[in-house]
């Protein structure tokens, strides 16, 4: 409290005044003078005061009618008022003092150490008071910070969620045209030495996908907004497709690739087969991108079973050039690598095992390495399962790699990209599809009143009207055959809430460029009409 509370003291006659001033003067406050009730009013409208010292009889206006005046102001409401006066025991003025709101009377004359501590009393009152209302403002000042702060993030986290969205577009869209080029290419017969040079186009294309996947999933992991699937897989499967999309990579450097299932480990588990994945693919792409000789050794054995829940523990180890002891707590960090001649010789986001570490731990699993400079690294994961009921599952639809004709299917492709729209109609023409492209939402509402379609697969971020409101508008139809057909999404987007999108805008389901091929066989086959 920056300043020292104030008491205003009316009296008439100034020399009674001066006596109130000598007896508070050892008092830390500071004493205003009023010589009238007319004065007194106009020091309240000015001063914020601790207390009134008020004498009952002047002339031209006695102090109760001062009161009163100053009571009308309804800051004055609560401003506490003693009066000082002579005429205390007169009934008539003690109850017309209680009706202004008086808080006590003094008589004169003045008993001084009864005065002072009466006195003291309501000035300690106020600068709790003040003291009070300093801290609730402090408190309010912070409420509104944090809020504004909390609002600030809620901006920072969307305008982050648009500009990944963004560019998960615009990179996966030129990307799905090199991926999926990559595999028409090697479908055409190519000779050994232009399968070689498309097999590294595809393996390239390949890698700069899990660093843009890699980058998103951070993003969702520190927003909160990854999600785990429970689905029935065969683990040895998963594994065996996890190596042969390595064996390339492996080979090249001369390396070799070990997989290692123990028979204890059940054939079909149940959890997030793709995360698996990713957790895998992680940990066996770093072991061979920092072993240049030897070999990397993935095993997998049944750590413990309680009933149906068993816990398998993953250790993926090479004879690379491992990491320094010191450096073994800060491998798991985001954007952190062994040394900085680690990253200029090897490259790498340093994400991978960060998102690595996030996606075990919450899964209620845990990581942890161990290492010896040249001799090599041992990442060991432990993660929990179900036990399936099963000994094998029925063949993925995905996993299929012969397709059969879909002649008679008619399918509307609505995509900006030149390329894009080539690539997608060179895969339905190689099925026998009868193929309509429209360059944009606005083309393909038209296409849709005048043509009849089995299915249009849609693309969501184009030019004159998007994927959305094309789709909006072609549901609205009335009478037209169009109005209900499947319409699938063509999405770059990884993102759950864009997910939720498609489906709040009527669309039947969405496919992630790049594309997979087989997803896309597989998601439109059914719709052919027999």
């Amino acid at each position: 409290m920056s300043l020292r509370p104030k008491i205003l003291i009316v009296d008439d006659n100034i020399s009674n005044i001066l006596v109130i001033e000598e007896v508070l003067s050892d008092l830390d406050v500071e004493l205003i003078r009023a010589k009238s009730g007319k004065e007194a009013i106009e020091h309240t409208k000015n001063h914020e005061f601790a207390l009134v010292l008020m004498d009952v009889q002047m002339p031209g206006m006695d102090g109760f009618e001062t009161v009163e005046i100053i009571r009308e102001d309804k800051t004055n409401l609560l401003l506490p008022i003693i009066y000082i006066t002579a005429i205390y025991n007169e009934n008539y003025y003690r109850t017309k003092g209680i009706k202004t709101g008086a808080v006590d009377f003094i008589t004169k004359p003045l008993i001084p150490d009864l005065f002072i501590g009466k006195v003291t009393l309501f000035v300690n009152l106020y600068k709790q008071r003040i003291i009070l209302e300093e801290e609730v403002q402090k408190r309010k000042e912070a409420e509104e910070e944090m809020k504004l702060a909390r609002d600030e993030a809620r901006e920072a986290a969307r305008a982050k969620q648009l500009f990944l969205s963004t560019m998960s577009h615009e990179i996966r869209t030129p990307l799905n045209a090199i991926v999926n080029t990559a595999k028409l290419l090697k479908e055409e017969n190519p000779r050994p030495d232009q399968k070689e040079d498309i097999d590294i186009l595809e393996f390239s294309a390949e890698n700069l996908l899990h660093l843009i996947n890699d980058i998103l999933d951070f993003s969702k992991i520190d927003a909160g907004k990854i999600e785990f699937e429970a689905i029935e897989f065969e683990i040895r499967k998963l594994m065996n497709g996890i190596l042969q999309s390595f064996d390339y990579q492996a080979t090249q450097k001369e390396i070799a690739l070990e997989f290692k299932v123990s028979q204890e480990v059940p054939d079909v588990i149940v959890g997030d087969s793709a995360r698996l994945s990713q957790i895998l693919i992680n940990l066996v792409g770093n072991a061979i991108k920092f072993t240049d000789h030897g070999k990397v050794l993935v095993e997998t054995d049944l750590l413990s079973e309680n009933g149906k829940e068993i816990k398998l523990v993953i250790r993926v180890s090479d004879t690379g050039i491992g990491i320094p002891e010191d450096k073994l707590n800060f491998v798991f960090e985001s954007f952190t690598q062994a040394s900085s001649s680690t990253t200029r010789k090897y490259g790498g986001t340093g994400l991978g095992l960060a998102i690595t570490q996030k996606l075990v731990e919450l899964q209620g699993g845990s990581i942890e390495v161990k290492s010896e400079v040249g001799k090599g690294s041992i990442f060991s994961v432990t993660m929990p399962f179900i036990r399936s009921e099963k000994d094998h599952l029925e063949e993925d639809m995905l996993m299929k790699s012969t397709f059969h004709s879909l002649a008679g299917l008619r399918v509307m492709v609505v995509e900006d990209n030149l390329v894009n729209q080539k690539i997608v109609t060179k895969f339905l023409m190689k099925w026998e599809v009868t193929v309509d492209v429209a360059e944009n939402g606005k083309i393909a509402v038209e296409k849709a009143r005048n043509n009849v379609y089995d299915l249009i697969l849609m693309d969501l971020h184009m030019p004159e009207m998007n994927g959305y409101d094309a789709t909006l508008e072609i549901r609205k139809m009335e009478n037209n055959p169009n109005k209900d057909l499947p319409i699938i999404a063509l999405t770059a987007s990884a993102f759950i809430e864009d997910r939720e999108k498609i489906y709040t805008y009527g669309m039947s389901g969405y496919i992630i460029k790049p594309f997979n091929p087989s997803e896309l066989y597989w998601k439109i086959a059914p719709f052919l009409r027999t």
